[in-house]
């Protein structure tokens, strides 16, 4: 099962879990759900950044020399920047959910 197979059945099944919970209080769930999404989406996040890795190494393995190098280095820095904005929206994310069942 490849890893982005498993990163959304797992933000699913987050998801479903929240939904079930009947008897607590909206603020909770709000709460519940903006963290059940933040993971959802971070771990979507980091399939899609994974995959896009993957797909850029195919990319420059197929060139030599210099060229390899330059893309390859390029490649790096894009994959090390989306997942720390990926890590930032989530940490964001946490924050508010935390913040919201705080304020209830």
């Amino acid at each position: 099962m490849s890893k982005l197979t498993i990163a959304l059945v797992a933000g699913l099944f987050a998801i479903s879990v929240n939904g079930v919970a009947t008897a607590a209080d909206p603020v909770t769930m709000d709460a519940k759900a903006m963290m059940a999404t933040a993971d959802g989406d971070y771990n979507a996040a980091k399939a899609k950044i994974e995959g896009d890795a993957d797909a850029a190494e195919a990319q420059w393995k197929k060139l030599g020399g210099d060229e390899k190098k330059t893309c390859k280095k390029g490649a790096e820095a894009k994959e090390k920047m989306a997942k720390a904005d990926a890590k930032a929206k989530y940490d964001k994310a946490k924050a508010d959910a935390k913040a919201m069942k705080k304020s209830a």
